[in-house]
C-alpha cells in the first residue's frame, strides 16, 4: 500500500462503531497508543500548563489494571516530562516523537540521536540568542529535540520566528526543522520517528496478534498512523485529510471513547465464563 494509497477522509469514530466494535471485542490483546497534547490533555497557551484531563486519568486507570491492554503515550515531549505529567505506572512512555522508550522493563534510546546531544545544546542557545528579543516565545531544550513554542507570539511576528528558526537550524546539517500547532520542533536527522517507535513497541513487547489503536492529533502523529494501516488510528480535532481512518473532536471525545474501548472489549473473566458456557 503506497503512501497516496493511505491517505482517508477520516469518519467520525462514534458513527462508525459498527465497524470498530467487532475488531476491538473479538482480539486478544490491545495495544493502545495515545498522544499526550490536545489528545490526553487539551493545548494550553504556556506548554507548562497542561494537565492529563481527569477523567482520561480515571479511564487510563482502569484500563493499564487490564491484562489484555498495553496502553502507551506517545508524545513529543521530553520522556520524563510527560512521564510525570502522566504519573501512572504500567504504562509504556514514549518521549521526544519516539527517541526515547521506558516502561519498567524497557530502556530505549535512538543511538544516533544520543551522540548529537551537546550539537543540540549548542543550536539551542544559538536560537535563543537568535529569538531572545520576542515576547512570549520559549525554546524548549529536550535533551534529544528542541521545540520553539510561538502561540503567545505576536501574529505578525509568526512568519519572522519561521524564517530567523529555519535559516539557523538551517546552518547545520544534523537537525530538520517540522512545524505543528504553534510550535516548531526540532529533530535529529535520523530515520526515526513516532511510527517507527510503535512498531518497534509493537515488535519488542506485545504478542503478534495484537490489536494496534492509535489517537493523536498532530501532524507528527502522522507518522504513526502511516506505521499502522491495518490498525485503528484516530485523528483528533477537525476533520482533514489525514493517514488516520476515524476522527474525534476534541479531548473530551477521547474519555468518551476510552469509556467505550473498556466496555466494548469483555474483560478476560467474562469473555473465559461466555465460551465455557457455550
Amino acid at each position: 500500500m503506497t503512501m497516496v494509497e493511505q491517505i482517508h477522509h477520516p469518519a467520525p469514530v462514534f458513527s462508525s462503531l459498527d465497524e470498530i466494535e467487532p475488531r476491538v471485542s473479538s482480539c486478544a490483546q490491545i495495544a493502545l497508543f495515545l498522544d499526550f497534547d490536545g489528545t490526553l490533555s487539551t493545548i494550553v497557551p504556556h506548554p507548562t500548563d497542561a494537565q492529563l484531563d481527569p477523567h482520561i486519568r480515571s479511564m487510563l486507570k482502569v484500563l493499564t489494571a487490564r491484562p489484555d491492554f498495553t496502553v502507551a503515550v506517545v508524545s513529543g515531549r521530553a520522556l520524563k516530562d510527560v512521564r510525570q505529567r502522566v504519573g501512572l505506572t504500567d504504562v509504556i512512555y514514549v518521549g521526544n516523537h519516539g527517541l526515547e522508550i521506558e516502561s519498567d522493563s524497557i530502556c530505549f534510546r535512538e543511538p544516533e540521536a544520543e551522540t548529537l546531544r551537546r550539537e543540540l545544546r549548542s543550536l539551542s542557545l544559538q536560537l535563543k540568542l537568535a529569538l531572545c528579543d520576542t515576547d512570549g516565545l520559549e525554546v524548549e531544550d529536550k535533551g534529544l529535540t528542541l521545540s520553539v513554542h510561538f502561540r503567545r507570539v505576536t501574529e505578525n511576528l509568526h512568519d519572522w520566528v519561521r524564517s530567523v528558526t529555519l535559516s539557523t537550524v538551517g546552518r547545520s546539517r544534523s537537525f530538520s526543522c517540522r512545524e505543528g500547532k504553534m510550535v516548531i520542533e526540532v529533530k535529529p536527522q535520523v530515520d526515526w520517528h513516532k511510527g517507527h517507535a510503535i512498531k518497534w513497541i509493537a515488535r519488542e513487547v506485545l504478542p503478534a496478534s495484537s490489536l494496534s489503536i492509535y489517537i493523536g492529533d498532530d501532524v507528527t502523529d502522522e507518522d504513526a498512523f502511516a506505521a499502522i494501516p491495518e490498525g485503528i488510528t484516530i485523528r483528533v480535532g477537525e476533520a482533514a485529510e489525514t493517514h488516520a481512518r476515524y476522527l474525534l473532536s476534541d479531548v473530551v471525545a477521547v474519555g468518551q471513547f476510552l469509556h467505550w474501548l473498556d466496555h466494548a472489549k469483555p474483560h478476560a473473566s467474562i469473555a473465559n465464563s461466555q465460551r465455557a458456557g457455550r
